[in-house]
């Protein structure tokens, strides 16, 4: 009976998460939080505090374009990253290194991305970022972020929000 509840609980509790369709991505996003094993990669200056702006799915050469501000020291500089798909939702890419992109989870309203990024001197960082629509995250898009980046093994405590530090232009 134990093990019958438990089972239930546990399918309960991942019943939230959905399965990720990218071509339904494609469009205006922003960044809400990151976190990363590095939490250098994320805060000031950092290579991979950006600020996303657009997601657009190209099916035919199955590639994706990221467009997105990097701040570095006080200067947002406009990016256009390509990624290459490479499996189910997983797509790689070059920024600040080799970066092997998976897009974990979605909904209308947000998705998260896990990125093993091993930067030029050769460390290997595990990033993972929720990006949105609207102005801020819900509570239980935000619990599910967290419950990602415990089963990527990521320490909670190198979250950092960047709703409220995003000053870059909010177009191109």
């Amino acid at each position: 009976m134990k093990t019958l509840l438990l089972t239930l609980l546990l399918g309960l509790a991942c019943a939230h998460r959905s399965t990720v369709d990218v071509s339904e991505l494609s469009g205006e996003w922003k960044t809400f939080y990151m976190i990363s094993t590095n939490i250098e990669k994320i805060t000031s200056n950092g290579p991979f505090r950006a600020f996303l702006r657009r997601v657009e799915f190209d099916s035919e050469p199955d590639i994706v374009y990221f467009n997105f501000f990097v701040q570095n020291k006080g200067k947002c500089i406009h990016n256009l990253n390509i990624g290459r798909k490479v499996g189910e939702n997983n797509y790689r890419t070059s920024f600040s290194g080799k970066n092997e992109v998976q897009f974990v989870d979605a909904s209308d309203d947000y998705f998260v991305v896990y990125i093993i990024n091993k930067d030029r001197s050769g460390n290997v960082n595990r990033i993972m970022g929720m990006f949105g629509k609207g102005n801020e995250a819900n509570e239980e898009d935000f619990e599910n972020f967290l419950d990602l980046a415990r089963e990527k093994d990521i320490p909670l405590h190198n979250i950092v929000n960047f709703i409220n530090f995003d000053t870059c232009p909010k177009s191109f």
